[in-house]
């Protein structure tokens, strides 16, 4: 499955960007714990020497049950365009963390958000509160064969629309950007594309 989203910053405030997408249906809350693996003997899943993460292995723990999730990502030039993304449910948390470590996996990052979900037409709308990073909006559409750049194209003619405050669309994930603050680098976190 094909996941095609676009994921945003902005500088509008938490209550203004709940009472902004009040108009959606919202689905609920829910707090994820994701944990990152990268294998020291393998080079695609290691993050590359400007921390780009090609491929990611993570486990996915929330309130409504645990996941495995592997994904490639896909990019032209720099720019991310889409990922491809195999997940299964997994029944033991701390017995999947084992193996893993048993597997001689090691630890990369954990991102911890919590996130309120809404939909629109066949778009998930999530207003994700990271820590350690701040508050974003990601927009996203699952698909097995959408042409990718008219999917990203109609997500960001969908934020447009919300008319927020200096939207810089990012061109990594929280994983990376996390990352980045970890190993104390600076990454060109946005792209190019303009909101305004």
């Amino acid at each position: 499955m094909k996941e095609i989203e676009v994921e945003v910053a902005f500088d509008n405030t938490k209550k203004e960007m709940i009472e902004l997408l009040s108009k959606y249906e919202y689905l609920g809350e829910k707090e994820i714990y994701d944990i990152y693996y990268y294998d020291p003997l393998r080079d695609n899943l290691k993050p590359e020497s400007d921390l780009r993460l090609n491929e990611t292995f993570r486990i996915r723990k929330t309130d409504k049950g645990c996941y495995m999730t592997y994904k490639k990502q896909h990019f032209k030039g720099k720019l991310w365009i889409y990922s491809d993304e195999y997940e299964v449910v997994i029944e033991n948390f701390e017995t999947v963390k084992t193996i893993i470590s048993m597997l001689g996996l090691e630890y990369l990052i954990t991102v911890h958000n919590k996130r309120r979900v809404y939909r629109y037409n066949n778009f998930e709308i999530e207003l994700e509160d990271v820590e350690g990073l701040g508050i974003f909006l990601e927009v996203e559409r699952l698909s097995k064969d959408a042409d990718e750049m008219k999917v990203k194209e109609e997500i960001r003619n969908f934020i447009r629309n919300l008319n927020l405050k200096n939207v810089r669309e990012l061109n990594i994930g929280k994983n990376q950007y996390l990352l980045s603050q970890k190993m104390n680098r600076t990454l060109n976190l946005y792209n190019d594309t303009k909101y305004d």
